[in-house]
Formats: structure tokens, sequence, C-alpha cells
């Protein structure tokens, strides 16, 4: 299958998955780049601006479709560099894990 059309199915199934009224946050290698604790302080202010629900959205191996870009609020990145989709779950988890202990003013992140 192309790229553009297997895109177009990994973004069908997406789009399926997201309730209405979601905020969806794409994490995409375009997207603004963090330090810990801004991504602390931009989440800390998406929720309590916001009342909606974030959701963070992990594409596939091509990317997103167009779609679900049109549908995303904004983009975030993680890492320059490259990784697959399942080892960035695991990674991003502990990244929020990070920004709440941030937020809270535990002592899990060190400066």
């Amino acid at each position: 299958m192309p790229k553009s059309e297997l895109k177009k199915e990994e973004g069908k199934l997406i789009l399926k998955r997201i309730t209405p009224g979601e905020r969806i946050i794409l994490l995409d290698e375009g997207g603004k780049k963090h330090t810990s604790k801004s991504f602390a302080k931009w989440l800390e202010d998406g929720v309590n601006i916001q009342a909606k629900d974030l959701c963070f959205v992990i594409g596939g191996a091509y990317g997103f479709s167009d779609e679900v870009y049109l549908k995303a609020e904004t983009k975030i990145s993680i890492s320059a560099m490259t990784f697959n989709h399942q080892i960035i779950r695991l990674i991003f988890t502990e990244q929020l894990y990070r920004a709440f202990t941030i937020i809270r003013g535990e002592p899990y992140h060190h400066e």
C-alpha cells in the first residue's frame, strides 16, 4: 500500500477514536519543542485554561494524514530524533509523569 494511502487509513482510525470536544495534540517532529519545565507549564496552563480533555496522538511510521493535521489544535515535539511509535509511548508517559511532578513541586525532576 502506498504511504499516502496508509496515512489516510491510519488517519481514519485515529479520528474514529477522538471524542467530540477533545483537544487534539499531535506528537510530531515538526511540533513545538519544550524543555521538561516549559512542557509542565504549557500543560498546566492548557488544563487550567481549557475545560476540555487533552488527547495526545502518536502517529504511525509515515506521520499523520492531512485530515488529522486539520483536526489538531497543535503539535509538540518530543525530540528531533525519530522513534518508533511503541517506544514513544513510554517516553511520553515518563514526560507526562515528570510534568505533573514539576507542577506539584515534587522532587522527581532535577536541574
